[in-house]
């Protein structure tokens, strides 16, 4: 009864998210009047479906729909024993759907006033708050509260997920208000760090520095998670995939001014916009409870064995979302410092969607291929194909279908070469990295490096059809990332690779040669980031980034070098995945000021 809740309340979940980025759609168009009246549509129940109508009507078909799910919801959800918690969270939703109908019909009442459309937006992710907090607790079931030791982190996860929700709303208010463009360069506005802030500029520049603000609060959940919550693995993956989006978010901000308010751009800010915000209410949920059986790199699907939703869970597991977001950052940079302002939104786009493909197919070949090893480490055992929960033949053919959908986007959006590049890459990563030199030599994370280094080329490559030397050092500052990243991880988990018989470095040659190798990559690192100022397109702005980020890196690294304790261990890799994620994102802020 349980399960059919959870995935009844999911359902709910991703339509109300599906209607948040359709609600933009209907703001970027300005299709918000082509239906004057309410809830009519010019006059008719069915009004003729095209142009903008088609759009503003299947918003307001699809809040239907929501409202009914809704309502399903609170239904289910008293028909469940002992559910106080679920059944108060469904009657606040039901409550707050009502709110957002008569809203919906003032807005467009009103003449999209500017300050109802705001409330508009409150509410429609103050209830997908509700939904994502509903969702994670029926799957967490039969959890138990988190001890005390954690109440600090607990109250940081939730003061972010509140200022995230509040940037939000000032978001909404500098879209509604006509502000987008009242700063027509990034980060500065109008070659100003501080403009006269009044009007819609001063809408605009409030807009940024809250934004920075909960960017550094969101680094900073991260940390404390990475610092303090290592015995806890899914606040570690969810603490990752915010910093990911995090990247990602910055970027697509540079891209909304960069080509002035394109549908596609403010579609893709507000999309990653709600998708990091429900990650932030997951990591509160999570902060609050710990689930039954703590849950590690499984996810939140072994809450609910055996159901439906739980299988698509692990299928979704298989691409690890936490890489796919960091090379999704890595492309989007690349391409962006590439050819800033010249690029089409759709190429982007279509890019980031083949590459995310690709690299779903490659995570779930490489969970195929390593089955044997996954079931004997106690970090990895809880995976789908070693636990059971999906079969090697399934896990084969969805590999096999994201690799082919990835070779179709990136052959009719880009070209065939491309695609065929896409596929060999993937090749490599599967049959060079994966089947031959992970179960072979100790260096096999230095040469599995290049698979995750391509995107950052091939970004490059995309954007202007060549392999140029700024795009060979991305390449090369991915590539020498990747050993102090999974070299930190390996001696954390020293023991389950022993006992798996991967010959990672620390099992191989020890902790205290692993625990140097780490430091002369790092610093090997921190000047190839630099080499891209000396010889590539940074400017002052991101060498100064680079700098400080680097001092932070190989502060980690020479406390790791000096000590033993897995605590250091555990902080590098943390530290490493913001690392890279805020280097990249350095990059476009920096080519966007001085384009």
């Amino acid at each position: 009864m349980r399960e059919n809740f959870a995935r009844l309340s999911l359902v709910a979940t991703v339509t109300t998210y599906l209607l948040i980025i359709l609600g933009g759609v209907v703001r970027a168009t300005g299709a918000g009047l082509a239906c004057p009246d309410w809830p009519l549509c010019q006059g008719r129940l069915i009004p003729p479906l095209e142009g903008l109508v088609l759009i503003e009507y299947s918003h307001r078909l699809l809040a239907s729909i929501v409202g009914l799910l809704t309502l399903a919801v609170v239904i289910s959800a008293w028909r469940l024993r002992g559910a106080v918690v679920l059944r108060r969270l469904s009657l606040l939703a039901l409550v707050l759907v009502g709110v957002q109908i008569v809203l919906g019909g003032l807005t467009v009442t009103s003449a999209l006033s500017v300050w109802l459309v705001v409330a508009h937006l409150g509410t429609a992710m103050a209830f997908f708050a509700t939904l994502v907090v509903l969702t994670a607790t029926a799957m967490i079931g039969g959890g138990s509260e988190a001890p005390p030791t954690d109440a600090r982190f607990r109250r940081i996860a939730l003061l972010t997920a509140g200022s995230t929700y509040g940037l939000v709303l000032i978001g909404g208010y500098v879209s509604a208000s006509g502000a987008g463009l009242a700063c027509l360069d990034w980060p500065l506005c109008g070659g100003q760090l501080v403009p006269a802030l009044s009007g819609p500029v001063g809408a605009h520049v409030f807009h940024r520095v809250a934004a920075a603000a909960v960017g550094v609060l969101i680094l900073a959940t991260a940390v404390a998670a990475y610092r303090t919550q290592a015995h806890r693995p899914s606040l570690l993956a969810v603490s990752a995939i915010a910093v990911g989006l995090l990247g990602l978010q910055v970027i697509l901000g540079a891209l909304n001014i960069e080509y002035r308010l394109a549908i596609g751009a403010t579609t893709a800010h507000l999309a990653t916009a709600t998708a990091l915000f429900a990650t932030l209410v997951i990591l509160a949920v999570l902060a609050q409870w710990i689930p039954a059986g703590h849950l590690g790199e499984s996810g939140l699907s072994a809450a609910l064995p055996g159901s439906r939703m739980a299988r698509v869970l692990d299928y979704v597991s298989l691409t690890k979302p936490r890489i796919i977001v960091l090379l999704l950052v890595t492309t989007a940079a690349s391409m962006l410092i590439a050819a800033p302002g010249t690029v089409s939104p759709w190429l982007i786009a279509s890019t980031l969607l083949g590459g995310a493909l690709a690299a779903g197919s490659a995570s779930t070949f490489n969970q195929l291929v390593e089955r044997d090893i996954d079931a004997v480490m106690s970090r990895t055992r809880r995976r789908p194909i070693p636990a059971g929960r999906i079969s090697p033949a399934s896990a084969f053919a969805f590999g096999a279908m994201l690799g082919v959908f990835a070779f179709v986007v990136m052959a009719v959006s880009i070209n065939l070469l491309t695609a065929i590049l896409v596929l060999g890459a993937l090749g490599f990563y599967i049959l060079v990295y994966t089947v031959w030199l992970k179960r072979l030599t100790p260096q096999n994370i230095v040469i599995g490096g290049a698979a995750g280094a391509m995107p950052a080329l091939g970004g490059w490559i995309v954007a202007t059809g060549r392999v140029e030397v700024p795009a060979l050092i991305l390449f090369l500052i991915v590539f020498l990332w990747t050993p102090p990243h999974f070299w930190a991880l390996s001696l954390y988990r020293r023991d389950d690779y022993a006992r798996a018989g991967v010959p990672m470095l620390p099992v191989v040659a020890g902790e205290a040669v692993t625990r140097r190798q780490i430091l002369l990559y790092s610093i090997a690192l921190v000047g190839s980031t630099l080499l891209l100022y000396r010889v590539g397109p940074m400017g002052v702005i991101y060498a100064i980034s680079a700098l400080l980020l680097g001092v932070i890196f190989l502060a980690l690294a020479v406390e790791l070098w000096r000590s033993p304790r897995p605590g250091a261990a555990v902080r590098l890799f943390g530290y490493s995945v913001i690392y890279l994620a805020l280097l990249f994102s350095a990059m476009v802020v920096d080519k966007l000021l001085r384009a």
